[in-house]
């Protein structure tokens, strides 16, 4: 078989490989939702109709950059997955790390083309957010250059790597209406992200069977200071949600969440229905003013 031939036979496989991974690890339909949510309802929090250009271009923005954030992950994690998750792609050698080091390159490069462009094209205040979310992305890839010091307080590691909703969230709302980046229903609308993400950081890390080597919030900093952490992100959140008024849809999802967390406390085995009610919250919370603005047009 010729060099020619080889090479023609393992790009197909490589292929296959990226659309594994892909599938296993990106959840791209979720990833999508997520971005369309989020972006439409950055825009009805300022503005009582959708730009559906800028609708478009945050969902490819977040897309992308949720995407990225993903394989950094996958390289963080790779020494832990080894022992705990063999079976993800990485460690199995499905894809090798460095083939993800160069798809996380030209993602990131696609990022900051796009960022210049809408800056150029009349946006420069969402081309900012936009660079800005991709340079602390890389921060937090680099753990902020004080990776043990995060390390060993997961309450802050986790605080610190949920901070990037924030330009997330303002670019949402920059492709649209860009001079409303600044005021306060969309900061509001921000510590609803901020809240929800941060709650389900925490609650989908509860485990008491994980191996020891993921150190689970239980095992690391023990009941008590993991439901404060929990009871506050989600305060923030409902704060966030009265203050932008949808907390009539995020109120009672974070009742339940909370009563399913005392439980939890008390019986760690059953952290799967937190983390499920946690995932419940960060829909509502992202829908929240989506669902407010539909209600206010079917009324």
């Amino acid at each position: 078989m010729t060099e020619e031939t080889t090479t023609s036979l393992r790009v197909p496989a490589e292929s296959a490989a990226w659309f594994t991974f892909a599938r296993e690890r990106f959840q791209i339909p979720a990833v999508l939702i997520f971005g369309a949510a989020q972006s439409a309802s950055a825009q009805f929090v300022v503005s009582s109709a959708l730009d559906w250009v800028a609708l478009v271009v945050s969902i490819s923005g977040i897309s992308v950059l949720l995407v990225v954030m993903r394989m950094m992950d996958e390289l963080k994690d790779l020494d832990k997955d080894r022992i705990a998750h063999p079976d993800r792609p990485l460690p199995r050698g499905l894809i090798s790390p460095e083939e993800v080091r160069y798809g996380l390159r030209i993602s990131i490069g696609v990022l900051l083309c796009a960022s210049i462009l809408i800056g150029l094209l009349g946006n420069p205040i969402a081309g900012t957010l936009l660079g800005l979310s991709v340079g602390y992305s890389l921060l937090m890839y680099r753990e902020f250059f004080i990776p043990e010091f995060l390390d060993a307080r997961p309450f802050s590691y986790a605080a610190t790597h949920q901070v990037i909703v924030i330009p997330i969230y303002a670019f949402a709302t920059a492709t649209a209406v860009p001079e409303a980046v600044f005021t306060r229903p969309v900061l509001w609308f921000a510590m609803t992200g901020l809240g929800a993400s941060f709650a389900l950081e925490v609650c989908r890390k509860l485990d008491p069977e994980a191996h020891p080597a993921l150190r689970t919030y239980l095992t690391v900093s023990g009941p008590g200071r993991t439901a404060i952490a929990v009871a506050a992100s989600v305060l923030l959140a409902v704060y966030g949600a009265y203050k932008i008024g949808v907390f009539a849809i995020m109120g009672p999802v974070a009742l339940v969440l909370l009563a399913s967390l005392v439980l939890t406390m008390a019986r760690p085995a059953r952290f799967k229905w937190t983390a499920g009610f946690a995932g419940l919250f960060v829909l509502a919370q992202v829908f929240a003013p989506t669902i407010d603005r539909l209600v206010e047009v079917l009324s």
